[in-house]
């Protein structure tokens, strides 16, 4: 097999790709750079200053707490018959720094203090977002954005 292959290979010229490879590579590529593009258009560009952001805190679903994030460090402790979660609140930014749930993934979500980051503890139904209450919403806007990191 492997002989075969490189006769194939050396009848091309050394060249294992043809034109039309290289043209749907090509069109690939264009079409993962235009919906990237479009993303980033459509995405939030709205400018911020420290301490303008709040925390949305919904439990099961439901408004549990709004937080504004500042630089002075508070804990919110959420106490539900689906369990325990602590967030801290510091540095403009919110974390979860202590959850009962088996698997404890939510405190691997890290510190969160841009728009639309978001803190989830599925078994404990605690659903954190960073938004910013200044900004008017519009019917149009897009519910949730999920951001690595």
């Amino acid at each position: 097999m492997s002989e075969y292959l490189l006769i194939r290979y050396l009848e091309r010229g050394g060249n294992i790709m043809k034109r039309g490879d290289w043209l749907i590579i090509m069109i690939g590529l264009l079409i993962a750079g235009s919906i990237y593009g479009i993303r980033w258009v459509t995405m939030d560009h709205s400018e911020y200053r420290p301490g303008e952001l709040a925390a949305k805190i919904l439990v099961d679903g439901k408004l549990y707490r709004d937080v504004s994030l500042t630089k002075d460090t508070q804990y919110i402790h959420i106490r539900t018959s689906f369990g325990h979660n602590t967030l801290k609140v510091y540095n403009y930014g919110i974390q979860m720094v202590q959850s009962d749930a088996p698997k404890t993934i939510a405190l691997d979500m890290g510190f969160k203090s841009k728009p639309y980051q978001q803190i989830i503890c599925i078994p404990n139904r605690v659903y954190v977002e960073v938004y910013n209450p200044h900004r008017s919403s519009s019917e149009n806007e897009i519910d949730g954005v999920i951001h690595p990191g």
